[in-house]
């Protein structure tokens, strides 16, 4: 049997699977029915949709610690989310420190540097760094401001750099050029969004020396979001999405590659199950509550007022109106039957069969008055709502221009580099480091040696002798700088097996060290590149379409079906296997019977003619 079957183990297993799945459960139908508030406030958008004193006043109701709200609501009602959210941080430093026990008790090396660990500790420190509010000591308890006279000039100006950034800001969204979203500018407006985070981050740290954290506390999801600033927004959405794309990437593209080791006969399964399910799990949840504060953004907003204003920021950033409103040009393809009668023979009689239609319907709808063109918007709102409303200012029309095939995958190719060049770098280090440990321990030896033999007059076989068994066995085949690592795993126990396909390409330019690492890493970015395309028209459809989590929630129950069938699969292989080894041992026990059965009757037959 290649893996180790505990019952108990695999109770335990399936009893956390569906204990979790209706935390789940819960969680959704708790978001979609608790109020919920989201709101910018240093946001400089001109259009907003609720009153803003109203929402101001709802957001300060919020509570700001997870525990007080508990208290005082006196249950986890509006609270589910935060509780999946906390589960999950739980249970993966339980998870964690579990595999790290166990693999380094098999002989395992930095296991962690591999991707799936990697991503999970990056969403875990984003949900610490969003979530928890740690208040720091005014004084530092190491200070080197005195010895670095620029550095304290950092952080003193921060303050300052931030308002001359964010009034810039403010100033410059009359005049503004249209441009596209995340990476160059923010979802929210044009600005570029490196000028708004990098004044709030030189703000928020302190450079000039170590300061004593004093105290803590748990936020909840909604206070963090209703009260966000701009800032805070960009640089959270560039990192949610970051994540976003790695975790319906490759993460659950995994588990298709890896059908054996995300099962539920042990923890260690259990846990390797979870660590590539969870995350989607909880993006998900968080997606759900960020797409029902926008569908209640657009429940809110008055049609006729929104299509004056985006029509006025139109002409002042000299735009399209249907680039800040594009439910405008679903709204100039449905015109009247007349409308399109007219263009389709103004089509036949010029003989343009693609610019045609489109350009006098546009006319036509720009001979209507402001007034008249207002009032199909709003005819065209009440039937479709989402559609219409998701424009310019609204949460809706951010998440859409943000969240392209383009932009995540950028994203997610960022990610991928810094996953690299700290996975190499770690691990070069590492092995450096114990190539000079193994000198200088030889170097001690020979020293040893040397002195040995000038004492004892002793050959060097005898001296040979005198090395340690423990330096003698360090390593792979007694060489310090081979460990088992998660390379090494997957080079020797490749997908496909060593014949398969991705084997050949990665040995393609031989199995020496530089080609084969080159070629695995190649690989390895192809292969997230495919996984990230196949999962990305579930996430189009979320925030293109139907604006709800709920495509993602289903792909991640398809894969954890999937890890249920993947363990039933290895279930029915091990009872055949028991039972054709129950069966051997059926057989041997009454050939043994017949044997000695045959052998009595023999010996019987033979007392018989001895008498």
């Amino acid at each position: 049997m290649d893996h180790k079957f505990s019952k108990s183990q695999y109770f335990v297993s399936c009893s956390i699977t569906l204990l979790y799945v209706g935390l789940i459960a819960a969680a959704y139908f708790d978001i979609s029915t608790c109020p919920y508030v989201y709101d910018r406030p240093a946001s400089s958008a001109p259009l907003r949709g609720p009153d803003v004193k109203q929402v101001c006043s709802d957001a300060a109701d919020i509570h700001r610690s997870l525990f007080a709200s508990l208290a005082v609501e006196g249950g986890f009602s509006c609270h589910m989310v935060d509780i999946i959210v906390w589960a999950y941080v739980v249970g993966l430093l339980i998870f964690m420190s579990y595999k790290y026990i166990v693999y380094r008790l098999q002989g395992f090396h930095y296991f962690f540097l591999d991707y799936c660990y990697f991503h999970n500790s990056g969403l875990l420190c984003f949900l610490l760094w969003r979530l928890v509010d740690v208040k720091w000591s005014e004084k530092p308890i190491i200070s080197w401001s005195s010895h670095r006279p620029s550095w304290g000039g950092l952080h003193g100006d921060g303050d300052n750099g931030t308002n001359v950034a964010m009034g810039t800001a403010v100033s410059a969204v009359i005049n503004q050029t249209y441009r596209h979203p995340i990476l160059t500018s923010t979802p929210i407006r044009g600005e570029s969004w490196v000028r708004l985070i990098v004044p709030s981050v030189t703000r928020n740290y302190r450079f000039d020396g170590v300061y004593l954290p004093v105290s803590f506390d748990i936020l909840t999801c909604g206070y963090v979001v209703a009260h966000l600033t701009e800032a805070e927004v960009i640089s959270s959405f560039v990192v949610f999405f970051t994540l976003l794309a790695g975790t319906f990437g490759p993460i659950l593209g995994a588990i298709l590659m890896w059908r054996n080791a995300l099962l539920f006969h042990s923890f260690d399964r259990m846990s390797s199950c979870y660590l590539h399910l969870a995350p989607g799990i909880v993006q998900s949840l968080l997606l759900h509550r960020l797409f029902t504060s926008a569908r209640r953004e657009i429940e809110s907003v008055d049609a006729g007022q929104l299509y004056e204003d985006v029509t006025g920021i139109a002409k002042q950033l000299n735009v399209p109106v249907d680039s800040l409103l594009p439910s405008v040009h679903t709204l100039m393809c449905s015109m009247s039957d007349a409308s399109a009668a007219a263009a389709e023979n103004a089509t036949t009689n010029v003989g343009n069969t693609h610019r045609g239609p489109a350009r006098l319907i546009s006319s036509v709808f720009s001979t209507l008055t402001a007034k008249q063109q207002q009032l199909r918007f709003t005819q065209y709102a009440a039937t479709h709502q989402l559609e219409a409303l998701c424009g310019y200012g609204t949460l809706c029309y951010d998440l859409r221009r943000a969240v392209t095939y383009g932009n995540l995958l950028r994203l997610h190719f960022i990610m991928f580099c810094v996953w690299q060049a700290f996975y190499h770098t770690f691990n070069e280090w590492r092995r450096h480091a114990r190539v000079r440990r193994w000198k200088k321990r030889l170097a001690k030896l020979e020293r040893q040696e040397r002195k040995f033999t000038q004492i004892t007059g002793a050959t060097e076989t005898d001296a040979v002798l005198l090395h340690p068994a423990a330096v003698m066995s360090e390593g792979g085949a007694g060489s310090p700088a081979e460990r088992m690592t998660s390379y090494t795993w997957m080079m020797a126990h490749p997908p496909g097996g060593r014949k398969g396909i991705l084997a050949r390409f990665v040995l393609l330019f031989g199995e020496s060290r530089l080609p084969t690492t080159v070629m695995f890493q190649a690989t390895q970015l192809l292969l997230h590149v495919f996984f990230f395309t196949c999962s990305y028209p579930v996430i189009h459809v979320c925030f293109h379409y139907t604006l709800s989590a709920w495509p993602l929630l289903a792909l991640v129950l398809v894969f954890g079906c999937l890890c249920v069938y993947n363990a039933a699969c290895v279930n029915h292989k091990w009872i055949l296997k028991l039972q054709q080894i129950a069966s051997k041992a059926m057989e041997a026990e009454s050939q043994d019977e017949l044997t000695k059965s045959m052998a009595q009757a023999t010996a019987k037959a033979a007392t018989k003619k001895v008498q």
